[in-house]
């Protein structure tokens, strides 16, 4: 037994050196890729004031904010206690001359504020709809898709309802600021 043990205990010792040195090898290798980035221009999919954009109780504009990306900004007012809707918020066009794109709409969350004196924002795209964007509503949540030949435009239509409760302080104020992105492929 004794012969049988020696015999084994240099096997056992290569056995256990194999091991550890595939263990302990590693291999990188680097395969070089260059990323050209150039502007292509505009994006073919823009969104614009409706024909309710008065400036006063629905106003649209766009900015770019500090991380570099367009942003269309639109304050919308509701009565208090009365759901407040209106026709043509804005409109989604495709400004590209040779391809069609399907958009959808993606609620992606509150920015800021809180749904405290806002019972919900619907917000139809085209025919289809509504969204209906209140504080049960799961980020994530989308609505489409239209399909939008080169030159075309769909209607955003919107609805509002603020608390009846709502103190007047409060009022003229942003009450809340979510996110709802249009989504586009082509």
């Amino acid at each position: 037994m004794a012969e049988k043990t020696r015999k084994l205990a240099p096997t056992t010792l290569l056995i256990l050196l194999a091991v550890a040195s595939f263990a302990a090898a590693s291999i990188t290798i680097t395969n070089i890729t260059e990323w050209h980035v150039q502007s292509a221009g505009t994006p073919p999919i823009v969104k614009v004031a409706g024909a309710d954009a008065d400036g006063s109780l629905l106003s649209v504009s766009t900015y770019t904010a500090s991380d570099g990306t367009n942003r269309t900004k639109i304050t919308i007012k509701g009565y208090t206690g009365d759901p407040t809707y209106y026709s043509e918020a804005i409109k989604i066009c495709n400004t590209y001359g040779t391809s069609s794109f399907t958009v959808s709409l993606k609620y992606n969350g509150v920015l800021s504020g809180s749904w405290t004196y806002v019972k919900y924002l619907k917000l139809w795209l085209g025919t289809l709809g509504p969204l209906t964007i209140s504080n049960t509503t799961t980020v994530g949540t989308t609505l489409g898709s239209v399909t939008l030949n080169p030159g075309d435009c769909v209607s955003v239509p919107a609805e509002v309802l603020v608390d009846a409760d709502t103190p007047s302080s409060q009022w003229n104020t942003d009450l809340i600021t979510i996110e709802v992105d249009v989504v586009s492929t082509g």
